[in-house]
């Protein structure tokens, strides 16, 4: 679809889903576990959507298992800690944005068979089948760029603080516009009109290098634990196993080289697995590896995951040998006619359970 039709559609949705909120008193937003900077930025976008255009409804936001460190910290340096607390109980509907699978949105279970709407921008979306309202569009380069859009449909204005918010969610998940696509250029036009100077401070409090004592030693342990192989000796493969801060250490893997990191984090009756993708491999291949990966692994595994083509995880709802991930990891590539060989075993199995 191009982008022309792209915004057809998204204005479409956009007067469909504002209708939707419109039937209903109290609304929940929630998204997937752990927030990023998207995830926050898009809730909080979306909140301000419907309170401006349904009056007296009530709103709350429900962040399972919390923020990562840079929403913290952006969270905290614009004062919205106040607004981040809520109960799943008092809504009836829910807004999902900025989450592709049931497993990443606990709350879908905690409230039963509740109405739900979903607005994403991951490869794959399993909620969008069941949802009222589906705002669905792989081609965004996150989903704070498509909250931001759907304020220009509708001619509302965001405060500074949303404002900086939004171009946080959007630098954060465009990877400081590397991944940019031509919805986050027309977005970042819209929010800079508002506020130019709000461009400059998102960029500040998202790049910050600060980076706390237990991540660093997350890191540290999922780099001394991988496991190197080679992707019939064009690509390198890294696997790991860590209990937290994921995210950074596959980003370490990745920028240390790796063409493809996978992390095993498991947890009390629950095993979950991410991957990273380097834009070397996801060029040669000219597939979204990381999401085809989890969606693979997810179906073999019985599990529930997506997400980007660099980026992409799933949880599994028991415990999961280590050396069945591997198999399957070999599976999958061996179907692409691809053949992964040991480099250095590592400790990563061991290390697992």
């Amino acid at each position: 679809m191009s982008y022309l039709e792209d915004m057809e559609k998204l204005v479409e949705l956009t007067h469909k889903l504002t209708n939707t909120f419109k039937k209903y008193s109290a609304i929940c937003f929630t998204t997937h576990k752990d927030a990023d900077p998207d995830a926050v930025a898009s809730i909080f976008g979306v909140k301000f959507i419907a309170e401006s255009l349904v009056s007296n409804i009530k709103t709350s936001v429900i962040f399972p298992e919390g923020l990562n460190r840079v929403s913290t910290r952006v969270v905290k340096s614009l004062g919205l800690e106040k607004d981040l607390v809520a109960a799943a109980g008092s809504c009836d509907l829910i807004v999902c944005v900025d989450a592709s699978s049931r497993s990443q949105v606990p709350v879908l279970d905690v409230a039963g068979g509740r109405d739900y709407v979903v607005i994403d921008h991951h490869e794959t979306n399993e909620l969008s089948r069941n949802a009222l309202v589906s705002v669905h569009f792989r081609n965004a380069g996150s989903t704070s760029e498509l909250v931001t859009l759907m304020m220009e449909i509708l001619s509302l204005k965001p405060d500074t603080r949303l404002v900086t918010l939004l171009i946080a969610g959007i630098l954060y998940d465009t990877k400081n516009l590397r991944l940019a696509k031509p919805s986050t250029f027309r977005a970042l036009y819209y929010l800079t009109r508002l506020c130019s100077e709000c461009l400059e401070e998102a960029f500040s409090k998202v790049t910050s290098t600060e980076v706390d004592r237990s991540e660093r030693i997350a890191v540290l342990k999922g780099i001394s634990r991988a496991g190197l192989y080679e992707i019939s000796k064009d690509f390198i493969l890294a696997m790991t196993c860590v209990g937290a801060h994921e995210a950074s250490v596959l980003k370490t893997l990745i920028t240390s080289g790796a063409d493809v990191a996978i992390a095993i984090s498991p947890r009390s009756n629950e095993t979950r697995i991410y991957v990273r993708a380097s834009q070397k491999i996801i060029s040669n291949l000219k597939i979204p590896i990381a999401s085809d990966l989890i969606t693979y692994l997810a179906e073999e595994l019985k599990g529930s995951g997506g997400g980007h083509s660099g980026a992409a995880g799933l949880s599994l709802s028991y415990e999961v040998d280590a050396s069945e991930v591997m198999r399957l990891v070999r599976q999958f590539f061996a179907k692409l006619g691809l053949r992964v060989n040991v480099l250095e075993e590592g400790r990563w199995v061991n290390k697992c359970f």
